[in-house]
């Protein structure tokens, strides 16, 4: 048991009150004297809701809970100054947590989940006997006016070459996986342990997955995450075709979640969103499972953030898609795909490359985004964070063009994948 202050231990008492609600469970989410709100007024609610400001929104993958310095005490605050607290002030309006993205294993705790215990990381240790960290950053978020989406990686797979992180429930369902280890597959970047929602067990996973942290945490909204990593279907991996009716599979899913959702939307009495991230194409998107279109038809989502490891199109297209069915649309940049050579281990270090990342965010303002999603940079007090988010402060900023496409790879995804890409017109 670590030790805590007086403060420590008040403050403590504060957010497990508040977090009493955030953690129980499904029955026991709302106070019995919440008055439903009507369909009609949930839906302008939310419809208002996704169009709230969000200048910068920021994707956490969770890695706050292994940022710990060997000795440091065991508090709350210690895990939040990694990369949460010192954005308060920022242009970030908007965090993604992802609790880790491994499909199935997270440090939140979940009866749905297996609980990520990692040698050395002690944050899930705090959640024993209070908020965990899930329910801690929510919390911390809504103190400072800051929405909080948990972010669910779709079909994470570092479990394809990292055994430590293949979970008892992929074991124990090997016939909801793309395949073995061991299997050499010609597309689908030989991500063997990707879970097939072509399988209707896989989709009920993902579905109770996420059900759980909507009826048990008061996130603003769930992401769901399709560029981590874009693999769905078994014939994307043997490099055949996936059909209509494998998108409608997945369209299936969101409908099914957009129902619960409204339903705790209702009980709760307000709205909670649906967020994706998906490719900035619609073919390549299609390509893996993912109808776009029909989504958005459906009102199925609520905001949509085009780009990850591959920038296929300008970002004039994406809103052009986005803007008659009245979804808020964002540019993801990503350290991936911006980053050359990109290395954890000097991303941080790496200044000559803010230029790049102005220059990009203030093409997708001047293209009509809506706002700024930046992933795979964490740290808090990084200038992008403070700049990227306002496109009259780039202007007066050093900037340097670089169309960031990508690196190899397109095919090695989807059979083919390159044909998606549009590249802009450089003569204008």
């Amino acid at each position: 048991m670590f030790k805590r202050t007086r403060r420590r231990f008040l403050e403590d008492s504060m957010i497990a009150a508040a977090a009493a609600v955030v953690a129980g469970s499904a029955g026991e989410l709302f106070a019995e004297d919440t008055k439903p709100a009507s369909a009609a007024s949930l839906k302008a609610a939310r419809k208002k809701a996704a169009h709230r400001k969000r200048r910068i929104i920021m994707n956490n993958d969770g890695g706050d809970r292994g940022a710990i310095k060997p000795g440091e005490p065991k508090m709350w605050e210690n895990f939040l100054s990694k990369r949460t607290s010192p954005l308060v002030g920022s242009q970030v309006d908007t965090i993604f947590y992802c609790t880790t993205g491994v499909f199935d294993l997270y440090p939140h705790n979940s009866p749905e989940t297996e609980l990520a215990k990692q040698k050395g990381q002690w944050p899930w240790e705090l959640g024993t006997d209070g908020p965990d960290t899930l329910a801690t950053i929510i919390q911390f978020g809504h103190k400072h006016d800051m929405e909080v989406f948990w972010s669910m990686r779709m079909n994470d797979t570092h479990d394809s070459y990292l055994p430590k992180y293949f979970t008892q429930w992929k074991k124990d369902h090997p016939q909801c996986l793309m395949g073995k280890k061991g299997d050499k597959c010609p597309r689908g970047a030989n991500r063997w342990s990707a879970v097939d929602y072509g399988v209707p067990e896989a989709r009920d996973k993902v579905f109770r997955i996420l059900r759980d942290v909507a009826t048990r945490y008061d996130v603003d909204g769930l992401e769901f995450d399709f560029f981590r990593h874009p693999v769905y279907f078994k014939p994307q991996m043997t490099g055949d075709t996936v059909t209509q009716q494998h998108c409608d599979m997945m369209t299936g899913l969101l409908r099914r979640v957009r129902k619960m959702t409204e339903e705790v939307s209702a009980k709760r009495g307000r709205p909670m969103l649906i967020a994706v991230r998906v490719p900035d194409s619609v073919g390549f998107a299609k390509g893996i499972g993912l109808d776009l279109v029909a989504w958005m038809k459906e009102d199925l989502i609520d905001i949509l953030t085009g780009g990850g490891y591959y920038h296929f199109e300008p970002w004039e297209n994406l809103v052009a898609l986005c803007k008659p069915h009245d979804v808020p649309v964002y540019a993801c940049l990503s350290t991936s795909r911006i980053v050359p050579n990109y290395r954890p281990s000097i991303l941080e270090k790496s200044t000559q490359i803010v230029p790049v990342w102005r220059d990009e965010a203030l093409r997708a303002w001047e293209a009509g985004v809506d706002g700024i999603y930046i992933f795979n940079r964490f740290d808090p007090h990084d200038r992008i964070f403070r700049e990227l988010g306002d496109p009259e402060i780039l202007k007066g900023l050093e900037r340097k063009y670089q169309y960031n496409l990508a690196g190899d790879g397109l095919n090695t995804w989807l059979k083919n994948g390159e044909r998606f890409v549009k590249l802009p017109d450089l003569s204008k």
